[in-house]
């Protein structure tokens, strides 16, 4: 919980809520400030205090006095059985969720008079509407925060917790220097969870919220779900890309309205920048019908940081990302290449012998020709006319991919997916376990990448981690020596595995670069020598890296769809083109 006093909750009920709104009839319990609870919790200052409860700065005696909040109702707030609930619900919501970017629950109590307390974590840092500027956030931060707090709502949702009040004043930035920050959502006070053990349901009639925030379907008084949070989120990312938020009315009735006729001004209008990919991910989001949202919170922040954070440029993200966030064992800064690559680099890949190739199949594969039929010769004197008659370049090229599109749009696609061991103290600690890699894992623990195809084709895959500077490296993990005899050819449904490699002690993003192609890629053949004794998979050669680079630049651009296959514990990723080409990034802490 924070230090400062914009910290604090806002409750807005309904008229039928017999809670009042006026903070200035309430009672100050400032009689606690110098008291210590439990014999462990002393009251240093007070916080602040919002419609039905006030919060305090304390510290506990038994932890070498360590920061904490308490959160205490006020005197009249106990005579509403509702909000007594929400107060029991909020400890029982926090107490389910154990994610890095949701507040903490610590402790729970009672004051002499019989007043319920929460013992909550402090947050030494600032809301994020402190940081919200009128020109916006700058793409990669904003990227960033999206990202985590999508995963944070979505791992709240994924235990039955729907918020209700999402808002800047509720989300935290907890700095830990050289600029990374971590989000902490606060203050489920309203919070709705489903199967409570506190009540069973929540109180009929009763509207919460922050009106400017409040979905459609919560300002209308009907059933809330997932996807109400995810409208709130959606009108966040849109002030954080904006400065502003997407409706300015007057009253909630009015902004019912504005709601059901849609966001009139786009956030690519207030900020000619925005990607288009962007501004169309928080419009779905700003959805009057909860159905035409996106289905997860997760899903939203990826989408939406992606969109905002891949218009920038290798060198762009090598520079203005921290280092401390990007490097890790598999990719280690080049002074640490030596010592660590061996163990995580020279992968070792174990295809099932069943799969071993023909070298007959190493040869490239000779392109199609076009028919030269009656029927073919039929199709170009069409083209010929339509030339003629149109007098127009362009329809001569869309008659031609219209004609001969198929046989250039055939779909690639690519399953990927990890083996997963979990770590303590350097050994193994339970079970393996498969992942899609789409979750948040622990600094220390190790992974495998597994990859398969339907396809016959040509495989690449390349570690990205910073060098010394605002340099980029690079690592061939496949193909390598011990694998196909080098070669990057794979055979449909050949099941390919690569070494272990680690989560190094530093939260961030791990780099991975797929490249999946229906004939061999130069750029990249001209790199597979560097899995070798010296080089151990890093591109040294300054030249070669830049290719690499800008290859991968060139190739991004076209965004593949990817997908989770929760049951397989997989992600499709898919591209109609003879090569796709697909950033994995893996999250830890």
């Amino acid at each position: 919980m924070p230090a400062d006093k914009s910290q604090i909750e806002t409750v807005t009920l309904n008229e039928t809520s017999a809670v009042p709104l006026n903070e200035t009839t309430l009672p100050q319990q400032s009689t606690l400030i110098g008291k210590t609870l439990d014999a462990r919790y002393f009251i240093e200052s007070e916080l602040g205090q919002g419609g039905v409860g006030a919060v305090y700065l304390a510290s506990d005696r038994k932890l070498h006095d360590k920061h904490i909040v308490i959160k205490i109702l006020l005197d009249k707030s106990l005579q509403n059985s509702w909000v007594v609930q929400k107060f029991q619900q909020e400890k029982e919501a926090l107490a389910r969720v154990d994610h890095p970017g949701v507040v903490g629950i610590l402790d729970t109590g009672e004051l002499p008079d019989g007043k319920p307390y929460l013992v909550m974590q402090y947050i030494d840092g600032v809301t994020l509407r402190s940081q919200i500027k009128p020109e916006g956030m700058p793409f990669d931060r904003a990227g960033e925060m999206i990202k985590q707090m999508g995963r944070a709502l979505g791992a709240a949702h994924d235990k039955g917790i729907f918020h209700r009040d999402l808002k800047p004043e509720n989300i935290m930035l907890q700095s830990f220097g050289a600029g990374e920050e971590q989000v902490k959502i606060i203050d489920f006070g309203i919070a709705k969870l489903k199967d409570s053990i506190v009540a069973p349901s929540t109180m009929a009639g009763a509207t919460a919220g922050t009106v400017a925030y409040m979905a459609p379907e919560q300002l209308g008084g009907r059933p809330t779900s997932a996807a109400t949070d995810i409208f709130a989120f959606g009108a966040i990312a849109y002030e954080i890309i904006t400065g502003r938020k997407p409706f300015n009315p007057e009253t909630g009735f009015e902004l019912l309205e504005m709601q059901r006729q849609g966001v009139r001004i786009s956030p690519s209008d207030l900020r000619p920048a925005v990607p288009a990919d962007a501004n169309e991910i928080i419009l779905r989001a700003l959805s009057f019908e909860p159905a035409q949202r996106f289905q997860t919170a997760r899903e939203f922040g990826d989408a939406l940081a992606r969109a905002l954070t891949d218009e920038l440029t290798l060198d762009q993200r090598s520079a203005q990302i921290p280092a401390t966030q990007l490097a890790t064992q598999a990719n280690p800064p080049a002074r640490q290449t030596a010592d660590l690559s061996q163990k995580t680099i020279a992968g070792r890949f174990e295809p099932a012998k069943a799969d071993t190739l023909n070298p007959a199949l190493h040869a490239p594969v000779a392109e199609e020709e076009v028919p030269r039929s009656g029927a073919g010769l039929k199709v170009a004197l069409g083209l010929i006319l339509l030339v003629l008659i149109g007098g127009a370049a362009g329809l001569v090229v869309w008659k031609r991919e219209a004609i001969f599109g198929a046989r250039n749009a055939t779909e690639r696609s690519l399953a990927y997916s990890l083996t997963v061991q979990k770590m303590r103290d350097g050994k193994p600690f339970q079970d393996q376990f498969e992942s899609s890699g789409q979750e948040i894992f622990e600094n220390g623990w190790k992974f495998r990448i597994n990859l398969s195809s339907p396809q016959d084709g040509y495989l690449y895959l390349l570690n990205e981690g910073p060098a010394s500077g605002d340099a980029t490296t690079y690592n061939v993990l496949f193909p390598e020596a011990t694998t196909n005899g080098g070669s990057p050819r794979v055979t449909a449904n050949q099941k390919l595995q690569t070494a272990w490699m680690s989560f190094d002690d530093h939260q961030g993003t791990e780099n991975f670069w797929l490249v999946w192609s229906a004939s061999p890629v130069p750029e990249l053949e001209a790199v597979t020598g560097a899995v070798n004794d010296r080089d151990l998979g890093e591109i040294k050669d300054g030249a070669k890296a830049r290719t690499v680079r800008d290859f991968l630049k060139q190739h991004s651009s076209t965004k593949p769809e990817v997908t989770k296959d929760s049951a397989k514990k997989q992600s499709i990723v898919k591209a109609r083109a003879d090569m796709l080409v697909n950033a994995i990034e893996l999250e830890h802490h």
